[in-house]
């Protein structure tokens, strides 16, 4: 597992490098309203891909990571073709109901479908765990993307929606080169059987996880009517910096768990399922809790650093807090729903879902108008923390998740460690932003990694040693 991880976290890191040059680039460009445009975009893509096409996306990954032989890539595909066909008719309503501007929901329109399709692609991958091809695409589709959303932004003039239109090609494009390699021969027909399937199986997890995808949506939307599209930009922005590191340590993760988990479960080995489990929720752990507190404590350089000067000093506030919130929604995402997949009770993890919702959207409309954007990162980090605990609770019903005590303890004791080195070293000044996160940023990576050995944190130190010993 430890290989795939590593496979999966390289894509991760060097897609993340395209992301934060995305961020770093394009608000220092952009106007935080035109920022805005582009995250109430992306946010109302996001949603309608979900809502679209995740039942197909969730069924590719259950059933293929079954039975190397079970093809449902056709039959996958001509559900998708029909979704699309009608999916400018569902904007069109959208567009009327919201009231929302033409221009950028078209762009949105376009980066769902990318999205959807993208997906596809990677579930299979994923499913038969090709790890090359799925790093490649992903790092692939994050260099096109930056490259044309730069060409759109700065050759044409196009602002916001530019940027959509980039994000939008970067996958369609990618999906040119790699689809092929996705849909080479023997293919297995259109099978109405397979489609009853996915179905029966992907809808109720869609309709289970669509409070997920508003949840995901729903701040932002918020942020946007209470405070306006500029204010929208300035949380945006901050929330996608983070998103993308700790995404990328929890998806690197995660993309190891589920298909292994899966395969175990079908087989009936449930001793081998809860080691794998345990074992998966010490590396997600170890992975993100350091980083985590680390952004935490070098908030202000980080902003300083990455964001443009309009947004950095309420970024510095926001991060902190978004941090812990996004440490609490991989655990969500990576670790407690694989429960209710394995159990296939997608009832559960809908029952989640509006829990934290319910929490966010409450904290949000109560706090947000009176306290500002500090207001809604707090509000989001209270209910994916409420969501975490009641989704432990959930995971009973479904496959119980084994508790990972003593292996959790010794990373909080390590990232304790790492912090204290952390802090001070802020102490050193250093005119150059570049420089002036480096410091800090090597200190607390070399004393975690010194502590992590030390500790033996997921059996690191034990295959150091016998590297060293076969070396």
């Amino acid at each position: 597992m430890l290989r795939q991880v590593s496979s999966y976290m390289t894509a991760n890191v060097v897609s993340a490098v395209f992301g934060f040059a995305l961020v770093m680039f394009f608000t220092r460009v952009l106007t935080p309203e035109q920022y805005g445009i582009y995250v109430v975009g992306m946010g109302i893509a996001t949603l309608f891909s979900f809502l679209l096409f995740f039942w197909i996306k969730t069924s590719l990954l259950r059933f293929s990571s079954e039975a190397e032989d079970f093809d449902m890539r056709v039959t996958a595909l001509v559900a998708f073709a029909v979704i699309v066909l009608l999916s400018p008719v569902l904007f069109e309503v959208f567009i009327l109901v919201t009231g929302e501007r033409f221009d950028y929901v078209t762009a949105a329109l376009c980066v769902a479908i990318g999205v959807g399709l993208f997906e596809f692609l990677q579930e299979l991958f994923r499913a038969h765990q090709k790890t090359g091809l799925f790093a490649s695409s992903m790092i692939l589709r994050s260099a096109i993307a930056f490259g044309l959303s730069c060409v759109l932004v700065l050759g044409f003039d196009l602002g916001g929606e530019g940027l959509l239109l980039g994000v939008a090609g970067g996958y369609f494009l990618t999906l040119l080169i790699f689809m092929p390699k996705a849909c080479q021969r023997p293919l297995h027909g259109f099978d109405p059987a397979i489609l009853k399937k996915m179905l029966r199986f992907g809808l109720p997890m869609t309709v289970s996880g669509a409070a997920f995808s508003l949840h995901a949506f729903f701040d932002r939307i918020l942020v946007v009517s209470i405070l306006g599209e500029a204010a929208a930009g300035i949380y945006g922005a901050s929330a996608d910096f983070v998103r993308q590191i700790i995404l990328m340590l929890g998806v690197a993760v995660g993309s190891a768990i589920v298909p292994i988990a899966i395969r175990l479960y079908a087989s009936s080995d449930r001793e081998a399922t809860d080691r794998h489990m345990a074992t998966s929720l010490e590396l997600l752990i170890a992975l993100i809790l350091p980083a985590t507190v680390g952004m935490a404590l070098t908030a202000e350089r980080l902003a300083a650093f990455v964001l443009g000067e309009d947004f950095r000093d309420v970024a510095t506030l926001l991060i902190p807090v978004l941090v812990f919130a996004w440490l609490f929604r991989s655990i969500t995402y990576q670790y407690i729903h694989v429960s209710f997949q394995l159990a296939k009770k997608p009832s559960l993890m809908g029952l989640q879902g509006l829990f934290i919702l319910a929490v966010s959207v409450s904290c949000m409309l109560l706090f947000v108008p009176r306290f500002g954007l500090l207001a809604a990162a707090y509000s989001l980090a209270v209910s994916e923390v409420c969501g975490v605990v009641f989704g432990f609770v959930l995971s009973r019903y479904a496959y119980p998740l084994p508790v990972v005590i003593w292996p959790c303890l010794k990373i909080f004791l390590a990232t304790a460690i790492m912090a204290v080195p952390t802090y001070l070293s802020l102490k050193i000044e250093c005119e150059n932003n570049f420089l002036a996160l480096l410091v800090p940023v090597l200190t607390g990576a070399t004393v975690y990694t010194l502590a992590v050995l030390a500790f033996d944190v997921a059996g690191l130190r034990r295959i150091v040693v016998k590297r060293m010993q076969a070396a």
